[in-house]
């Protein structure tokens, strides 16, 4: 949530509301956050909270018949599909219209330009390209009491390509990062991305991602075979579950996104069997659906304690042997 993506919409500024809706219809962009087809108006199950029963109502503005709002009749939240995603992620405006442009591929970048495409509709906008770059600094004790509290160990943040850093580069205008700053270096196809992580910066600041969405924190550093494959979502949890469990571990970009058919395809071949710990909240249990019933893959949660969403919460909150013990008990 709330993070900023270089080599995406983000970073043009020229997007609004309208341009979103002139290049894809206001029914698929609900469709991707309810996970539901929504090809008319009607009553759907809400993405805002749990709802067994659906509640969620989808109407044309009273007054601007082009514009598709909701209402969440238990919560009488209601607005159109930008406030929908407002709310969803924590999202200013204008960060929840960047992210809805990212959501929906309106973007792929060449050198001097961004073009976007969807359903045969394109325009191209003059923008010039941000890259992302660091400057690294030594490890400190203020890194590993941070780190070890998820029982991660400085050998293991070397073998996943973390490293602490100093300063951020946009382009070349450098910005001094944040006390505890970090950079998940990643290389696909000849080319190197960073996801930049904060800590003790708050929504937007906190990441800073150039990565294609496409890239599987920690897919490097799996074995070509093995008996169990964790899917998450963070290179956190991947790194606390390999530390504390010796099980191989991917974490995706974004909850907001799955994966290529291919991909799921390739980790069943390498792996005797592969599962899903999501977050334990509203959207990694709507994830972990997705998961199960789009790919056929058992999901499994940490358990509901105040603070914990995630194993490496689990290891902060409970101490490394409980996490262990518990998910020794889920009998995966």
């Amino acid at each position: 949530m709330g993070e900023i993506n270089l080599n995406s919409i983000a970073f043009n500024n020229l997007i609004t509301r309208e341009d979103l809706f002139s290049l894809v219809p206001q029914e698929s962009i609900y469709s991707f956050y309810l996970n539901e087809d929504i090809s008319s108006l009607g009553v759907y199950h809400s993405p805002l909270r749990e709802d067994n029963i659906p509640s969620f109502a989808l109407y044309f503005h009273k007054i601007n018949r082009d514009i598709l709002m909701f209402k969440d009749f238990a919560t009488n939240d209601t607005g159109d599909v930008v406030v929908l995603v407002m709310k969803m992620f924590g999202l200013g405006y204008k960060d929840a219209i960047h992210k809805i442009a990212f959501d929906m591929k309106l973007s792929t970048f060449n050198v001097d330009s961004t073009k976007q495409v969807f359903s045969g509709i394109t325009r191209l906008v003059e923008k010039t390209r941000v890259d992302l770059g660091i400057k690294t600094r030594p490890w400190m004790v203020k890194d590993r009491d941070y780190w070890s509290q998820f029982g991660i160990h400085k050998v293991t943040l070397e073998k996943f390509n973390v490293f602490p850093i100093s300063h951020i580069f946009y382009n070349d205008t450098a910005v001094r990062a944040s006390d505890l700053a970090y950079a998940y270096v990643e290389t696909k196809d000849g080319r190197t991305s960073y996801k930049i992580y904060q800590p003790l910066e708050t929504k937007i600041k906190k990441w800073i991602n150039n990565a294609d969405y496409s890239v599987h924190q920690g897919y490097t550093q799996l074995a070509k075979h093995g008996e169990l494959l964790v899917i998450t979502k963070s290179l956190k949890d991947v790194m606390s579950i390999h530390d504390c469990i010796g099980v191989s571990a991917i974490g995706l970009q974004s909850e907001s996104v799955t994966m290529k058919d291919s991909v799921m395809d390739e980790y069943k071949s390498r792996f005797e069997k592969v599962v899903c710990i999501f977050d334990n909240d509203a959207a990694g249990v709507k994830l972990s659906e997705s998961f199960t019933e789009k790919y056929h893959i058992p999901h499994y949660f940490m358990p509901k304690i105040n603070g914990v969403k995630d194993f490496s919460d689990l290891v902060k909150a409970k101490g490394k042997d409980f996490a262990i013990e518990y998910f020794n008990n889920l009998k995966i």
